[in-house]
């Protein structure tokens, strides 16, 4: 994919070496910082978690994949799901079942793991590459540093519910590394690997067809607006670069093309974009419940319900904007304000620290080479502002974080030069040497200090929803302990519990009682879980939360404490 320590030892772009930016000089600092990455994501790993939202869909379907079991978990399409990291995820629980005596779901959750602390680690490396040629050694090293421990990417990641955005995030920095060098050098194996590695993002998370679009039209437009300095040859050069980039994109999509083709009898290139749009209306409002009907109704053409529906997987985005435009520009305006409210907050990007991102970006002086460079990096923002015709969510928009570690590591490095500066004595013999460089590393420090110390809180925070609960773990135990077994079909909202109770899974639609049941028969569902928050958003269900007034076929084992009201279980009888 691409040499950690090729990107540890790259250039600068523009800006002036000395003899402690020689290349190599950064491999023991970096090698470091890319140890306390590590500890870092192993320490937030081990922590108690629940393995829910999405995550265990990608997990289900890697599971699926690699037993030869097909583009589906539970006889439901996968297709909404990229299968890249299910594929990972997959091979990596097939090789720690046959190391030690971890199957089903035990295995799955440590593979899931196992990507975010490999993945997580890894992105030291392009980052501290890209900061580095943008700002220098020192820049480099702080934006490593600031990486290793980022709350968001450090105790935000595991509670976010899927677990890709490590892989996810490494693949497209390194991309932009990979064309921040092709910018400079043009040379043409840089572009191809760009391409590459944004077609590995894409088969993650579709949208990263986005960053195809923008790194190569701002490669392109620099070429048009700031020629290089050696003439036409070199512009030519970089049209054949763009051009084989892109290229090497469709051939490392293609498989996956022909693949969803086959499942769906479309030429898709977002095939998630339509269904997610319809969807996301109501949480765009804020309105849950509108968002739970829309993805969890069911889907009068097929009785499933419509996020595993055909007529989701065929869903065309263009064609519900066009049912009604006036709709899709209020969704706009409202995300773009909830895009701001979720970048610039202590999930993302905490407001002090855009004051380092300032620094970073306006306090050196911006020369043509510099220009060309941060424009490239400022195109990686085209990512999270894709999700504006959708929702907003911390974990779709955390693209964002890219550049912005980059600028906030060239801030704090400038804070340690100027710090240096107003402490050196005057004479010359003692401007130079460590002595007069130590105090240059005390903003680095206390950033990365104060970032440790945050991510508890971070942590706490985003256990404040209702999407996940302890009591979602109890419940499992409780089926466990009543006999559950693996092929057995848990229906419940929450994947989650089915998935650490180590069962099938399939959703309870949002219908009417009647329908529940017909659907639960067509699943061979043999129980039921439902909690308090579940029946807010579906008062016609309300009455299952009293197990003494339960009708037919329902026999009740367990009611449980939720932490944010009761879980209820049930047998579903023949």
């Amino acid at each position: 994919m691409f040499n950690p320590l090729d990107i540890a030892s790259g250039g600068r772009g523009g800006y002036p070496m000395d003899a402690s930016d020689r290349p190599g000089a950064a491999r023991r600092p970096l090698a470091a910082i890319a140890a306390l990455a590590l500890v870092t994501r192993v320490f937030w790993i081990l922590q108690p978690r629940l393995v829910w939202g999405d995550e265990p869909f990608y997990l289900w379907l890697g599971q699926s994949l690699v037993t030869g079991g097909g583009y589906q978990f539970f006889g439901i399409s996968g297709v909404h799901f990229s299968p890249l990291f299910p594929l990972l995820a997959g091979a990596v629980a097939q090789a720690i079942s046959g190391l030690a005596p971890a199957g089903g779901s035990t295995a799955l959750m440590a593979a899931s793991g196992v990507l975010y602390v490999v993945f997580g680690t890894l992105l030291v490396f392009p980052i501290h590459g890209i900061a580095r040629r943008l700002s220098g050694r020192g820049a480099g090293l702080t934006a490593a540093a600031i990486t290793a421990v980022y709350p968001a990417l450090t105790a935000g990641i595991p509670l976010w519910g899927t677990l890709t955005e490590p892989l996810y995030l490494l693949l497209v920095a390194a991309a932009w590394w990979a064309w921040l060098v092709a910018l400079e050098t043009y040379r043409l194996r840089m572009y191809a690997l760009g391409g590459l590695l944004v077609g590995l993002a894409y088969l993650t998370r579709s949208e990263a067809l986005v960053y195809l679009v923008a790194g190569a039209g701002i490669l392109g437009l620099l070429q048009a607006v700031f020629p290089p300095g050696a003439g036409q040859g070199r512009r030519q050069r970089a049209l054949v670069g763009i051009a084989l980039g892109a290229l090497v994109f469709l051939l490392v999509i293609s498989p996956y093309l022909i693949v969803l083709h086959g499942l769906t009898g479309k030429w898709q290139l977002a095939e998630e974009a339509g269904s997610t749009y319809v969807s996301a209306r109501g949480l765009a409002y804020g309105d849950v419940a509108a968002f739970d009907r829309a993805t969890w109704g069911l889907d009068p053409a097929s009785g499933e319900v419509y996020l595993f529906s055909p007529t989701s997987e065929g869903q065309g985005l263009l064609d519900a904007i066009r049912a009604n435009p006036k709709a899709f520009a209020r969704q706009l305006r409202a995300n773009w304000e909830d895009l701001i409210a979720t970048v610039f907050s202590g999930k993302l990007i905490p407001w002090p620290l855009t004051g380092l991102m300032a620094l970073g970006l306006f306090a050196r002086r911006w020369d043509r080479p510099r220009l060309r460079g941060e424009l490239l990096l400022a195109s990686s923002l085209a990512g999270p502002l894709s999700f504006l015709p959708f929702f907003i969510q911390d974990r779709y928009v955390v693209g964002a974080l890219l550049p912005a570690l980059v600028w906030m590591g060239a801030g704090a490095a400038w804070l340690g030069t100027w710090l240096v500066d107003s402490l050196a004595a005057p004479a010359p013999q003692q401007t130079e040497g460590p002595r007069r460089r130590w105090p240059g590393v005390v903003p680095a420090a206390a950033v990365v200090v104060a970032l440790l110390l945050a991510s508890p809180s971070l942590r706490a925070a985003l256990h404040q929803t209702n999407s996940f609960q302890p009591g979602h773990l109890a419940a499992a135990r409780a089926l466990r302990d009543f006999g559950a077994a693996a092929e057995d079909v848990v229906m419940t909202r929450y994947p989650a519990i089915a998935f650490h109770a180590g069962t099938r899974w399939a959703p309870t639609p949002a219908a009417p009682w009647a329908q529940v049941v017909a659907y639960a028969q067509s699943k061979n569902a043999r129980f039921l879980a439902v909690d308090g928050w579940e029946t807010k958003l579906r008062p016609q269900l309300a009455f299952l939360l009293q197990p003494d007034s339960a009708p037919p076929p329902l026999r009740h084992i367990a009611t449980l404490d939720g932490g944010a009201g009761p879980v209820v279980l049930y047998e579903l009888m023949p």
